[in-house]
This record gives C-alpha cells, structure tokens and sequence, in this order.
C-alpha cells in the first residue's frame, strides 16, 4: 500500500523505513525495562524475540475526524517507541486504518458518496493530525481494505480447522471451541454470554462473532461464503500476521478495546496457526474523559485534534499527556493544560538560559555539573524503565532543567566539554516526548 509522506513516517509496498537512526546498546548490555502485560496483569522483564521489537497498534476507524481520546493513545505509544529506539531497540512499528466498517458505509450513505471515497477524505485528515502532534515513530501504515485476500485465506484456515462456520447471514468464530477465550478481559465463561458481541438469530452461541458478514448488495466483495465484508476483528489479525509473523512482540491499544476487539484477535490468531502467544506483550492506554464522561463520538463529547491544536501547543499537549502514567485514566482538564503550557515554557526557558551562558576552562563545576546530569540520566532511565513511567521521567527532565538554570547563574563558568554533555543529555530526554528546544 502506497501512503502519503506524514513527516517522517514513511511506507511505501512492503519496505520498511526507519524514521530516526538504530541506536546502539552499549556494551550490548540488557537494560531493566519492565512492562506492564494486560495478558499476566503484572510487570514483567522486556525483551525482543528477535532482532527488532515489532509493535502493531490498533488505527482509526477513518469515518471521522480523530479527537483527543485518539492523540492520547497515540501519543503515549510513540513516546512508548521514541524510548525503546532511546534506549538502543531497532523497532518495526505497524499501525492499520480501518476502512471497512459498518460505520463508515453509514457515514457513507449521509454524506452520499462511495465509502472508500470517504475513509480517503478521513484518512487524509488522520495524516494531518499525526503530522501535526509530531507522532513519526510509526514506519508502516496498512489500510484493511488491500487485505481482502489474506483475510478471506485466514476464514478459509479457520473454517477448515473447525473454528468457524458458516450460516445464512455469515461465518462466525466458535468460541467454545477456544477454552482461552476470555484470558485477555478476565471474563468468565458466563460473563462472555452476557457481552452478547453481535446479536444475530443465526450463530449458534450468543458468544460467537462474526469473521464475514453477508451482503446481498452495496459495499463488499465476492468470497467463498458469498458477497460481503469482513469482521472487524479478523482485519487486524491478517494485517499484523502478514506484516510481522505469526507471533510477535507488542500489541497496543486503548482499554476499551480489550474486549471483545482484542480478545478476538488473540482466539483467530491462535486457532489458525496453533501458536501461543500471539503476542508477547499487551499494552493498554487509560481512557481519556470529559467531565467524567469518556470522550466518544456517539456521546457527542469531542474534541477534535485540529481543534485543540487551535488553542494549545503540540509542546503543550504532549507535555500534558506524559504528564500521566499511559495505564491512567486521563479526565482532560483547562487548568492541568495550562499548568502544562507554564511547566514546558519554564522547562525550555531554563535550558536557553544555561545554553546562553559562555564556556570557559576549568574543572570544579564542570565536575559537579557532569555528576549532576549523569545522575538525572540514571534516573530518567529508571522511570522509564518502570513501565514507560513518564511522569516522573518528567519530573526529573524538569530537576535537570532547574539545575542547568542554577548553574547559568553560577559565577563560575563550566567547560565546552561538560556543556556538551549536559545539552546532548537533555536533548535526549526531551526528544524521548517527542519536544524539541531552539
């Protein structure tokens, strides 16, 4: 799939383009992450299974604009990518968009015009978004709609394996016959036939859901079960297996899609190729709400990304939202963006002011002024290394911040080397959150 140049996100075919320099571990030295896995529900060590850390992230449904409950996941996860490539990971990051989807022909049918003509319009405005709040770790966008085969290959593998089955309306998944199912959401057995995923009068259990949908007309294509479209679910599952194996490393995503989107993906994955796990690690974003209310278009509580960026900084807005552990729910708040827009102004100021200051031999504060950045590094690592915790990695990019300004005060100059040191220092951090400072 061809997409257009989105800053330095690049994806052209089946090449993947690495959007910064592969850093190099030093001394191939293993450092501590731990990461929180939706899937154990607790920390664990991290590591790759190979060569490269192969993150999917679920995309938008491009039947809309993207609102701010969108910028907080998608923030959080390149923040999650910008540290892993920090800290010396080659990555292969992959993102899908949507393009089929019930929502999107409905949206279609009022705005008269051809589905895929309007997930183009909409995809074109996801791009800006992204551009515009500076996320570029993602190196390869996929859109469903170039998966028809190899989704249609996957049901086929599911129907053949006994996993699926075919009615009059369409093939559905057989839960039953995946004893895992419910391990990602932590639901019971019983629990799962109240979610009552697709109401449909011909599945043969309440919990099963759908992998094609038939339509006798309209927006679709031609497959062994008849005209229509795909699941939601299985989209995913033929994009990431096609892009990044079998099995791969992380799997990212608001909470709210646990399940059943996620659960589902995690029961066809493993059905068709018998392999566990799908993925390794399960990384889960807070909702973000408004006035206590989760942020939805259907609620009718959004705020779109171009609209916010009319009245905040893409510095601003970034700064806000690492200013929350990426699990934590998030309640948008006009008095925590502000303080947020003070806190980025001081924690740039600061640096300016010290980056102003002229350079001159000697060693005492330059010693004393290497402890001290070296130390904040130390620490910024650590926090990261915790879990992606950004707000105290925040806490201590602004520490470093405060003690450069104090030592711009200093009667006594620092040398150009320890200079150097502490604006590459903070520089790097910075740059983990995606911010720059002239």
């Amino acid at each position: 799939m061809d997409v257009q140049k989105c800053g330095k996100c690049l994806a052209y075919g089946d090449r993947w383009l690495p959007t910064e320099p592969k850093n190099l571990r030093i001394g191939g030295t293993e450092l501590p992450l731990m990461v929180y896995n939706s899937l154990s529900r607790r920390k664990e060590p991290f590591s790759p299974s190979g060569d490269s850390v192969k993150i999917f992230v679920c995309g938008p449904t491009v039947y809309d604009y993207l609102h701010l409950g969108h910028a907080r996941t998608y923030v959080a996860f390149d923040i999650i990518a910008r540290y892993l490539r920090f800290s010396g990971y080659d990555i292969r990051y992959l993102m899908n968009i949507t393009d089929v989807a019930d929502r999107l022909v409905d949206r279609a049918k009022e705005a008269r015009k051809a589905p895929l003509e309007l997930a183009r319009e909409y995809e074109k405005a996801f791009f800006e978004d992204m551009q515009a709040l500076g996320i570029t770790s993602v190196q390869k966008y996929e859109r469903a709609s170039d998966y028809i085969p190899q989704i249609i290959d996957q049901i086929v593998g599911l129907v053949n394996k006994g996993m699926a089955y075919e009615t009059s309306t369409g093939v559905y998944f057989k839960v039953s016959k995946f004893p895992k199912f419910g391990q990602l959401s932590g639901l019971s057995p019983e629990e799962l036939t109240l979610k009552r995923l697709e109401l449909c009068s011909s599945k043969k259990n309440v919990e099963d859901f759908s992998l094609w949908r038939k339509h006798e007309k309209g927006f679709g294509w031609d497959s062994p079960w008849g005209f229509g479209r795909p699941g939601w679910h299985v989209e995913d599952t033929a994009i990431s297996i096609t892009n990044l194996g079998e099995t791969y490393d992380v799997h990212g995503g608001a909470s709210e899609l646990i399940f059943p989107h996620h659960e589902a993906e995690i029961a066809q994955a493993e059905a068709l190729t018998g392999k566990a796990p799908f993925v390794r690690f399960w990384l889960h974003t807070g909702l973000l709400s408004v006035k206590g209310r989760k942020m939805s278009k259907s609620l009718g509580n959004v705020i779109r990304i171009r609209d916010a960026l009319k009245e905040h900084t893409v510095a601003e807005l970034r700064y806000y939202f690492a200013s929350f552990h990426y699990r934590e729910p998030v309640t948008i708040s006009e008095e925590e963006l502000r303080s947020a827009r003070k806190a980025h102004e001081s924690l740039t100021a600061n640096f300016k002011t010290f980056m102003a200051r002229p350079t001159a031999s000697g060693s005492t504060n330059s010693k004393k002024l290497g402890t001290i950045v070296r130390k904040e590094e130390a620490l910024f690592k650590a926090h990261m290394d915790n879990d992606f915790d950004t707000p105290n990695a925040l806490k201590t990019l602004m520490i470093l911040s405060e003690e450069l300004k104090r030592f711009s005060k200093s009667i006594y100059h620092v040398n150009q080397e320890s200079k150097a040191e502490a604006e590459r220092v903070f520089r790097g951090m910075l740059g983990v959150f995606g911010m720059t400072v002239d």
